[in-house]
């Protein structure tokens, strides 16, 4: 190219273009936009694209809970939370809808086109694009952050005491997890004792707001706030310690003899239903398996000892089932029992072991 030649070729577009005037400075570009462009790729840091895996493995982990929530109640349900599958559900789509943003970043940035998302996702490219855009979806995971991972929402507790708001429900428990048969039992309690949130508070020495936040899920007691709760609506704290040791994540102490495994086992199963609003004994017959017999059920909710008969593993096993419990965190509660029948402590004997079957 010298300086003769009225026809150029753009350094930027390499499109063949007439040289506008004869005289002057040679032009390497068509136009000044070429000339932007160019300037601009010179000048600017060069960045990688953002990097969504770590974001979509966590959401792809907040769906798989929900999901696994949404399973639970749909085997368990409870009568008294008519609505809780739905607000399930309502939760659950807010991160589908999250996850797909997430996972359509980082699908671009793999190496996918826009071409091969819209046969994907029925939309225009146009749409997708604007809808998707980087801004967009890095908004939407620092939103998420504030405001904490979708959560089923419930009607506000109503107030007891003045300029006392209820509790925010941004991170309330789900069924399924540990920590949450414990929050509906307490729920339960200060629902049936029909005390005032406002006297539960002064009587466990807590404030007015964490009550609400105990009851709600959103915070998990110490042991002392739980006991002081439930001796406040006129419960047992000891039919509380299994739940609490299993929103700890703590095993259960093993018993000392026979007679306080039993008692052990009995107070757990009274903890699991009350977490399931104390089913009458004709609800917890719909509930079982056919095997469980009412006199049997009657015996391990009661506060006196059962007979040997019905402290064998299925028996148990049926009524944790109609009590919408897991059986395997109660069986090594069973299993303390039955080996007090093969080592009895002094002065503590326990049944034959043939009446575990």
């Amino acid at each position: 190219m010298t300086k003769h030649d009225r026809t150029l070729r753009c350094q930027r577009c390499q499109r063949v273009f007439t040289r506008p005037n004869a005289t002057g400075r040679i032009p390497r570009y068509c136009s000044d936009r070429c000339r932007s462009a160019s300037y601009r790729s010179r000048t600017s840091t060069p960045t990688s694209p953002p990097n969504y895996d770590a974001a979509a493995v966590r959401l792809t982990r907040a769906v798989l809970n929900k999901a696994q929530a949404m399973a639970h109640r749909s085997q368990h349900p409870v009568p008294a939370l008519p609505l809780e599958i739905l607000q399930i559900c309502v939760a659950l789509r807010r991160d589908l809808e999250d996850t797909t943003a997430v996972a359509l970043r980082q699908a671009l940035a793999h190496g996918a086109t826009w071409k091969e998302i819209t046969e994907v996702i029925p939309a225009a490219e146009s749409t997708l694009k604007s809808h998707y855009s980087v801004e967009k979806v890095n908004k939407l995971l620092r939103d998420r952050v504030q405001r904490g991972p979708a959560r089923p929402r419930q009607a506000a507790a109503t107030q007891d005491c003045q300029g006392q708001p209820p509790a925010s429900s941004a991170n309330r428990l789900l069924p399924g997890q540990a920590a949450y048969p414990l929050s509906r039992a307490l729920s339960y309690l200060r629902r049936a004792s029909e005390t005032t949130v406002c006297s539960l508070a002064f009587l466990t020495n807590v404030s007015a707001s964490y009550v609400y936040r105990i009851t709600s899920g959103e915070r998990t007691p110490t042991w002392e706030v739980t006991a002081r709760f439930a001796r406040a609506c006129e419960a047992e704290p000891e039919d509380l310690m299994f739940l609490w040791n299993r929103a700890h994540s703590l095993e259960p102490p093993p018993a000392r003899g026979y007679t306080e495994a039993v008692r052990t086992l009995q107070a757990a199963l009274r903890g699991l239903r009350l977490a399931a609003s104390q089913p009458d004994l004709p609800t917890l017959m719909r509930r079982a398996p056919v095997s469980l017999t009412s006199r049997a059920a009657t015996a391990l909710l009661a506060d006196e000892p059962p007979a040997a008969c019905y402290l064998r593993w299925p028996v148990v096993r049926d009524l944790t089932i109609a009590l919408q419990g897991d059986p395997e965190t109660i069986r090594p509660l069973w299993t303390h029992i039955e080996s007090h029948t093969h080592t009895p402590g002094a002065g503590d004997h326990g049944p034959p072991a043939a009446a575990f079957g």
